[in-house]
């Protein structure tokens, strides 16, 4: 579990910083201005948010969907901690988009950059009440889905069992 812990921090952390420097360079063509530090996606007009967040959500399904049917089962993170991604069958890019875009943005949302991102945009079109219900929805499933990891015999949290896979050492 502590592997999985690591590579999951990693993967978040490459994530996010990518997700960022795609603000970054939208900001540059924007507004013709370097900057060096966090872009909320609010600094965007709608339309432009929409964009954006397109963008970034190809990016999380290149790098959580096609990088570990490349690799194996592994994204970078899984890759450094010697772990990875597996199925019954051979991993499908269907149960890896069901995993990590539903099970990990939309269900357990909580942790996520692109789920944040997601959330920020739905402030264009919904209320601030409720994309806060959506953030307690998902923090709840994701205590869930943590709390599964400790007592399912294979250490399964609900993206995994949804999709029917599971993580392991290599």
């Amino acid at each position: 579990m502590l592997r999985r812990f690591i590579a999951y921090v990693l993967d978040w952390y490459i994530m996010y910083f990518i997700m960022n420097l795609i603000l970054v360079i939208s900001y540059y063509i924007q507004e013709g201005i370097v900057v060096s530090n966090l872009i909320p996606i609010q600094y965007f007009n709608s339309r432009t948010q929409i964009q954006i967040l397109l963008i970034l959500c190809v990016f999380f399904i290149v790098y959580t969907c096609v990088l570990p049917l490349l690799w194996d089962g592994k994204t970078i993170g899984k890759k450094i901690c010697k772990i990875k991604v597996k199925s019954l069958g051979k991993l499908t890019f269907t149960q890896l988009v069901v995993r990590n875009l539903f099970g990990i943005v939309i269900l357990e949302g909580c942790l996520n950059p692109l789920s944040n991102y997601i959330r920020n945009v739905f402030l264009l079109y919904v209320s601030r009440d409720l994309v806060q219900y959506m953030v307690y929805f998902s923090a709840f499933i994701g205590i869930v889905s943590i709390i599964c990891m400790f007592v399912t015999p294979k250490k399964k949290m609900i993206h995994d069992l949804i999709s029917k896979t599971e993580v392991g050492v290599i």
